[in-house]
């Protein structure tokens, strides 16, 4: 009976934590630029009785005896493909291809990796992405933060699919002039994506899995194109993710049922002891 509370026991843990990680794949499913965790399992600790025995002349052979196997998690993943596109504002920027947008959360300190191109302006006039800053390309193709942009309305400026960011003083002219900023998007990519760490808000920071972020460029080749006015949204898929959601809760119920079968054995086991 200690054998099978265990093994419920285990199987309860990893439930619960694929559970965790289908509750925040839910919880961010209208986050723009959220990307989902997927969770895996595998076997464990095997019981074989006896591996069985060959067949010889005068009589055949045993096949195993086994007990099956317990389980637990094997991996968690970033689930890194592309997002639906919807219509954002002039300043919003999604990007097609397996690039990231380049943020700092700390000046330039520390660099951080996003799809989310919601971006807004704010008051000293940089371009933020939740509240970080968000890094292009100088007339000289130095990365540099977005700033100085000379007004806070998301109207006044508009992106080229080059990723050259232009401003005009009234967007409401027919036809409006528009002006460089001087700044063009800033795009990086990993060897190995699939490697990077949640971060700050929806962005990824890089470990020694994904490898150094490669230097950044404007869109074209590895980085994939830019999306103008776009805003790419997390990739969740409700429908999925909730039946995902209900078949945990099943297994959860499942085992715990098992633990109270063999606990009310053991009890009884007890009682007709004393």
């Amino acid at each position: 009976m200690l054998d099978v509370m265990s093994q419920a026991q285990n199987a309860i843990e990893a439930y619960t934590e694929a559970l965790k990680a289908s509750s925040a794949n839910i919880a961010n499913m209208n986050v723009p630029g959220y990307k989902k965790i997927n969770v895996s399992f595998q076997s464990v600790f095997e019981k074989v009785l006896s591996r069985g025995t060959a067949a010889d002349n005068n009589r055949g052979g045993t096949n195993p005896q086994q007990l099956g196997q317990g389980m637990a998690l094997s991996q968690t993943s970033i689930d890194l493909s592309a997002g639906d596109l919807t219509t954002g504002s002039p300043i919003d920027l999604a990007i097609s291809g397996s690039g990231f947008f380049i943020v700092s959360p700390d000046g330039g300190n520390t660099f951080l990796y996003s799809r989310a191109g919601n971006f807004e302006i704010n008051a000293n006039g940089s371009l933020t992405s939740n509240g970080m800053l968000v890094y292009g390309l100088d007339a000289s193709g130095n990365v540099v933060p977005i700033t100085n942009l000379p007004s806070g309305n998301s109207a006044n400026y508009q992106w080229l699919a080059d990723g050259t960011l232009q401003f005009t003083a009234d967007p409401t002219a027919a036809p409006p002039t528009y002006v460089n900023t001087g700044y063009s998007i800033a795009l990086t990519y990993f060897a190995n994506p699939s490697g990077l760490v949640q971060a700050q808000g929806t962005s990824f920071a890089e470990t020694l899995a994904s490898g150094a972020a490669a230097a950044a460029q404007g869109p074209g080749g590895a980085v994939g194109t830019v999306k103008p006015g776009q805003i790419e949204q997390s990739n969740v898929f409700f429908l999925g993710e909730s039946i995902a959601s209900l078949e945990l809760q099943r297994a959860l119920s499942a085992n715990l049922s098992v633990i109270k079968l063999a606990s009310d054995l053991v009890s009884s086991f007890i009682q007709k002891l004393g």
